[in-house]
């Protein structure tokens, strides 16, 4: 079994990071695993040593297909989301293979589409120059090419069973859990000193680690969980937050954000994704922040499993994953409330205040992500799948009615 992975931006990123583990234990699992993406090939080196080749989208997909030399009868094309720049690597790569092309959704691309494009009120989206290469709008799944995509792709795979929603009844469609690494289900349960006095924080200060980035559909989530930094910082409490990702909006253009300089550690530009989990080694609590809306209903962010992995005590929505778990027993959940930066304060003070329910809570969430939460077993699934859409395509048969929905 021989798996090309396409992905809409180069692998220095969570999605690179699913597609790195994924194609890594699929790899060790006996397939032959490639990436196609836009972007630097050295990117996929940020999460470790990859035990697969990448592919830059400099060289065409006629001409990469040639140099794979795969054989029709066992090679996939799997489409890390429908967006315009990797569909139009995908579909002419599948095509010159004569493989099956399946696609992965890890959002409502339809939301993120609409958020995107009131950023760009002067672009028409009607406007085909906008979808091409470079073109402001190719970033984004076409509002229609996307869902005539699904309709026709071999298989349908998403991060979150919610996003089955999108999926055509007659595509077969699997679900495939995010993990993280082994080593954070053995690490202490509890920040260590030196790992804050490594990063310049007093050992005595409670810290706050947020690994992700700030986009348009995240914005003012984001901004919720640093105003409630501020919010303890301002009433005395020597709280910070550690920083790792790239953001849409410069911090220090945010109001309301009173004492920031004195609350943050950006490290973003000093560490690697494969640094992630020692910089976990200095935090106390976990935040996820946000509410149950279109966005967050679909998507299941990836942090979320190193955070409950850790053994450290959680707060995230009530919402995706958090519609999993219970408040008060292996999390804490956020209700939505009217402002969402005082819940999160509230929460963070419940712990702080409480350091033997912190323990039982993160101790609980450890125990949750252990039967959850494992790259082995989701690869191992994920190959049953890809050799039943490939037996599929093999047999030349179109009703795809008999072939099971792994949800």
């Amino acid at each position: 079994m021989k798996i090309i992975f396409v992905s809409y931006q180069a692998l220095d990123n969570n999605s690179g990071m699913h597609i790195f583990h994924l194609a890594n234990t699929l790899t060790a699992l006996g397939a032959e695993c490639a990436a196609y993406t836009p972007g630097s090939p050295d990117a996929a080196n940020m999460h470790g040593e990859p035990l697969f080749r990448v592919y830059g989208a400099e060289l065409p997909p006629h001409r990469l297909a040639r140099i794979l030399s795969i054989k029709h009868d066992d090679s996939l094309v799997h489409l890390w989301t429908p967006r315009e720049i990797s569909r139009c690597m995908a579909e002419p790569l599948a095509a010159a293979l004569g493989a099956p092309l399946v696609v992965h959704m890890e959002d409502n691309e339809e939301s993120i589409f609409n958020s995107n494009l009131a950023l760009y009120p002067d672009v028409d989206p009607d406007d085909q120059t906008a979808w091409l290469p470079h073109g402001r709008l190719c970033g984004l799944s076409h509002p229609v090419r996307y869902k005539e995509l699904l309709a026709r792709a071999a298989g349908y795979t998403c991060v979150i069973d919610s996003l089955l929603d999108f999926k055509p009844a007659h595509v077969p469609g699997h679900v495939i859990r995010p993990s993280c690494e082994e080593e954070v289900f053995d690490m202490p349960p509890h920040s260590l000193p030196e790992e804050k006095v490594r990063l310049g924080i007093a050992p005595e200060s409670p810290v706050i680690f947020y690994p992700g980035g700030m986009h348009l559909s995240n914005y003012e989530e984001i901004y919720s969980l640093y105003s409630a930094v501020c919010m303890l910082r301002q009433a005395g409490l020597p709280i910070r937050i550690i920083k790792h990702g790239r953001y849409a909006v410069d911090l220090s253009a945010l109001s309301g954000m009173q004492g920031l300089g004195d609350c943050l550690a950006d490290i973003t530009d000093t560490a690697k994704p494969s640094d992630i989990p020692r910089i976990m080694l200095a935090a106390d609590y976990l935040v996820q922040p946000g509410i149950d809306n279109a966005f967050n209903h679909y998507r299941f962010p990836c942090k979320l499993p190193l955070f409950l992995a850790s053994g450290r005590p959680v707060i995230l929505p009530k919402s995706n994953l958090g519609r999993l778990l219970t408040h008060g027993k292996n999390c804490l959940l956020l209700e939505g409330a009217s402002d969402p930066a005082d819940e999160i304060c509230a929460l963070l003070l419940l712990l702080i205040k409480n350091p033997r329910l912190a323990t039982a809570i993160g101790t609980a969430g450890r125990e949750f992500a252990r039967g959850y939460f494992s790259w082995r077993k989701t690869a191992e699934s994920l190959y049953v799948f890809y050799g039943e859409i490939l037996e599929r395509h093999k047999r030349g048969m179109t009703d795809t009615a008999g072939v099971r929905c792994n949800i």
